[in-house]
């Protein structure tokens, strides 16, 4: 999706931010990609660099319960590695196929969650080879969810 939501409070309703990259705390090389014959979009790699991307969250209350939804799509070589640092501790995790239930976040208030994306190939399209999110371009749902309880 082009655009991120956050959900206020139930009762306000959804608040419509600006375009993915506004709510990264850290990107190195990565881009949103559309591809219109097929119509899906993701991010990826830019070119055929090395790339990271990394989401903060800080809270103003600690957190009760923390249930994160994502997934990574690869081809051919390509590698997506996931972590969680909390409190300068980082460890990794891998959620694809199912959502991730980050019990050990209860207490705190701030965590990052970072997907690192590469490819040993040199092939002119090897950045197509690591895909964060990819959905259908009409899709309302994201395929990218932090659900927090506090």
């Amino acid at each position: 999706k082009q655009w991120y939501q956050r959900r206020v409070a139930i009762t306000a309703g959804d608040q419509v931010l600006a375009p993915f990259d506004s709510l990264v705390f850290k990107n190195e090389n990565v881009v949103r990609k559309a591809e219109y014959d097929w119509n899906m979009v993701y991010l990826a790699r830019a070119n055929s660099s090395k790339s990271s991307i990394k989401w903060r969250v800080e809270c103003s209350k600690p957190i009760k319960s923390a249930l994160i939804t994502m997934l990574h799509t690869t081809y051919h070589e390509g590698q997506v590695s996931w972590s969680c640092d909390l409190d300068g501790e980082t460890s990794s995790f891998q959620p694809q196929f199912s959502d991730i239930d980050l019990s050990k976040l209860e207490g705190f208030c701030t965590f990052s969650i970072t997907a690192k994306m590469s490819s040993p190939g040199t092939q002119e399209n090897c950045w197509q080879h690591t895909q964060l999110f990819r959905t259908d371009l009409g899709r309302e749902e994201s395929p990218f969810q932090i659900d927090l309880t506090f």
